[in-house]
């Protein structure tokens, strides 16, 4: 009976604390339930998004953001300021000339033909990565060109060229120097090396080559030109400025005369050039034996046949801006002639007439700068009182006594 307490008891004790932990599963197992619960709750809402394109979204920027640096900037073209925009630019046949003090290293490929001036021409594709920065900036713009009477067309300029030119009698310069340094001896039989070049045959090729090549590159230095390109024609245009520049100052040439001429004929017949001019004839003409005065014509019979005659230039308002006259006849070729010739360019002013120091027959007259001074274009250069347009030029001139 003892021994049967004892065993009820003992049993007791020992499933006592494991009936106590049957009753605790039910916590053990709510933390679990509580852990996943909250898994699922942080993941909810992207399960929530319903939209794929939207789903992504958010991870867009983290991959787009790292490539954003490294990505290049497009390069522009740098634009000339106001200051560097062409106010002035022959234009003929080799096209607009941005420089007539152009480096040859600045061409590149082959050796092509190329319209200009020059009698001989050799001319090279401009690489752009040797022009200075100034020369650069000009392609693809648009600019003004005009011509005696105004403007004749709006262009852009393309691609850039770089032109040799040999202007003058002959090539032999182009081929062996100056004919003053050649070594030869007629005593000894030699022929003259001039006469016998003239008689040489040399290709396009051939010709091109030497022209480029030059003997004295500094003293032939190449231009640098462009093409006009326009849907209009741009014939008859002798210069070209940058059209985004303020229009010039045009003067024209009158068709009828004004009082302005007789006023200027009067001071000219009363001035004393007129009669320190007659006075030389006379004194050289007195010079000469009588048969050679037989065969001079008289001052009468000159200043008849020679008139003074009188060249008004207007601005856009009709008004006489600026006068030319000229008068007698200067002497032709290399001998001692009389000369009787007076010519003269005056600014016209409230009190008469003011003398220049330029010479008549310009092609075209008119304000680049727009700044009261005019400019005057001949055919191979401009005159300006305008430090920044003086030094222009549209050719080199090769001087050669006819006689």
């Amino acid at each position: 009976m003892r021994r049967g307490i004892e065993f009820t008891v003992g049993l007791g004790l020992l499933l006592g604390p494991l009936g106590y932990a049957l009753t605790l599963e039910s916590e053990v197992v709510e933390p679990e339930v509580v852990e996943v619960v909250e898994i699922v709750e942080v993941a909810a809402p992207q399960e929530a998004v319903t939209d794929p394109a939207i789903a992504v979204e958010p991870t867009i920027p983290v991959v787009q953001a790292p490539a954003v640096p490294t990505t290049p900037a497009p390069i522009v073209e740098a634009t000339p300021a106001d200051d560097d925009r062409i106010r002035f630019a022959f234009v003929n046949d080799a096209g607009l000339v941005l420089t007539t003090e152009a480096d040859r290293a600045w061409g590149q490929g082959r050796l092509r033909a190329h319209a200009g001036p020059g009698q001989f021409r050799a001319a090279k594709a401009a690489d752009v990565a040797k022009l200075p920065a100034a020369h650069v900036a000009q392609r693809g713009r648009s600019f003004d060109v005009y011509g005696p009477d105004g403007k004749v067309c709006t262009a852009r300029l393309g691609e850039l060229s770089v032109l040799a030119q040999h202007d003058g009698p002959s090539l032999f310069d182009v081929f062996h120097g100056s004919h003053e340094e050649q070594e030869w001896d007629p005593e000894q039989g030699d022929e003259d090396p001039y006469e016998a070049f003239e008689r040489e045959v040399h290709s396009d090729k051939e010709i091109r080559a030497k022209v480029w090549a030059a003997l004295d590159p500094e003293a032939n230095r190449p231009w640098l030109v462009a093409p006009l390109v326009s849907d209009t024609s741009c014939a008859g245009g002798l210069w070209a400025r940058d059209a985004e520049l303020p229009a010039p100052n045009l003067l024209h040439l009158a068709d009828a005369s004004t009082s302005i001429t007789a006023q200027r004929l009067a001071a000219f017949e009363s001035s004393a050039e007129l009669a320190d001019t007659k006075a030389r004839y006379a004194e050289w003409e007195r010079e000469l034996s009588e048969d050679q005065r037989e065969s001079l014509p008289t001052w009468d019979a000159l200043a008849a046949e020679h008139p003074a005659i009188v060249r008004e230039w207007h601005d856009a308002s009709g008004t006489a801006r600026v006068v030319e006259l000229e008068f007698g006849e200067a002497p032709e070729g290399c001998g001692d002639y009389g000369d009787t010739s007076i010519t003269a360019v005056d600014l016209v002013t409230n009190g008469g007439f003011e003398r220049t120091s330029h010479s008549t027959g310009p092609l075209a007259m008119f304000d680049a700068d727009l700044d009261g001074q005019y400019e005057l274009l001949y055919q191979s250069s401009l005159v300006s009182e305008t430090d920044a347009l003086q030094g222009h030029t549209s050719r080199f001139e090769v001087f050669y006594c006819p006689c």
